[in-house]
């Protein structure tokens, strides 16, 4: 219960200085079980594709924030153009920018969802962060 407290005071203290709460909820090490947000995107990104980081940004980190106090739930935003990046194009089967939800038992993945649909909801953020929030919350489930 400290661990939490502790984990929640300083996510409180660095976002309340400007940095990204990302950074700070990352810093929770994963459980053994857990649940891996991805946003895979590539050099080259449009508008679309920054609302997509975003809005899975904002809602991870304002839905989510005990889960990933507790290393229940990891966000990691990735360019796959990056040098060592690559295999997550043939783990996953992307073609384009993409949210992927990965759920890890006793360390090692068991399954993934390309969360295709959230192409379907780029005209409306609610609807967008309604989906993956939905989804997130099945794999959170699974746990």
């Amino acid at each position: 219960m400290k661990k939490i407290a502790l984990a929640l005071m300083l996510v409180t203290v660095v976002a309340w200085c400007g940095a990204e709460f990302v950074l700070a909820a990352e810093a929770a090490a994963p459980q053994a079980n857990h649940v891996v947000v991805y946003y895979f995107h590539t050099n080259f990104r449009c508008p679309s594709c920054y609302n997509m980081e975003k809005w899975t940004r904002e809602l991870v980190d304002s839905d989510f924030q005990g889960e990933q106090a507790i290393g229940k739930l990891t966000l990691k935003i990735i360019n796959v153009e990056t040098k060592g990046n690559k295999h997550y194009i043939s783990d996953y089967g992307l073609f384009t920018k993409s949210v992927v939800l990965s759920l890890v038992k006793d360390g090692k993945e068991v399954k993934f969802n390309n969360l295709g649909k959230v192409w379907d909801f780029l005209r409306s953020g609610d609807k967008f962060k309604a989906y993956v929030k939905d989804e997130i919350s099945k794999y959170l489930k699974e746990l």
